[in-house]
């Protein structure tokens, strides 16, 4: 992500067609060998062994999909970056995990670039940013956290600012890829984005000559 380097889709469009291809040899397994249902004890089993193949088959379908989709945007939107700016770091998000208090009109960006002014949001249809967050605006990173079956769960990067205009970011794995960051990620990300801002935002506020 500091060099802003989409990964080989190869292997993950590979892992991707192996995950397809067993959920439908499995489907057809299971209507090849009905008796083999009907010997299962419950309903609901046999209901579960049923959507189970069909679940598989459907998550590599996805996975290629999403991959492809978010290559082709990542590629754009990282030309239209390259153009102009060298960023120290590039922050692949979901489009649809983009949350403010007054949240954004217009493209929702697909990467965020860190560099020595600060953050800034990039859609793959603009030649700018669609949102800029001086270093003199942003107060601190943190895991954003939502509840799920009563439990707190990581979901994204919160971008707390100084003038209450905060930001949710739901980060991808990496560029080129559709996948959402698990909670490992999240905390390593924030760390990167913490020090980020000692590094850059500091050495903005440093006078000349000091």
């Amino acid at each position: 992500m500091r060099d802003g380097t989409v990964p080989r889709r190869g292997p993950v469009l590979i892992a991707a067609a192996i995950t397809t291809v067993v959920g439908v040899a499995a489907s057809v397994a299971e209507f090849a060998f009905p008796d083999f249902l009907r010997s299962i004890g419950t309903g609901r089993m046999q209901a579960t062994l049923v959507l189970v193949p069909l679940l598989v088959t459907a998550s590599g379908i996805v996975l290629a999909v999403s991959t492809l989709s978010s290559g082709r945007s990542d590629r754009r939107t990282l030309a239209r970056i390259r153009a102009g700016r060298a960023p120290r770091f590039h922050l692949p998000v979901l489009t649809s995990g983009l949350r403010t208090t007054d949240d954004l009109a217009g493209p929702r960006p697909a990467i965020w670039t860190v560099d020595e002014s600060g953050l800034h949001a990039w859609a793959p249809s603009r030649d700018t940013p669609v949102l800029d967050l001086p270093w003199a605006r942003v107060r601190r990173f943190a895991v954003a956290t939502k509840a799920v079956r009563r439990q707190r769960v990581a979901f994204g990067i919160w971008i707390t600012t100084t003038d209450g205009s905060d930001v949710v970011v739901q980060p991808r794995t990496a560029l080129g890829r559709g996948d959402e960051a698990g909670p490992a990620e999240l905390n390593t990300l924030v760390r990167v984005l913490r020090t980020l801002q000692r590094e850059l935002g500091s050495a903005r506020d440093t006078p000349a000559g000091h």
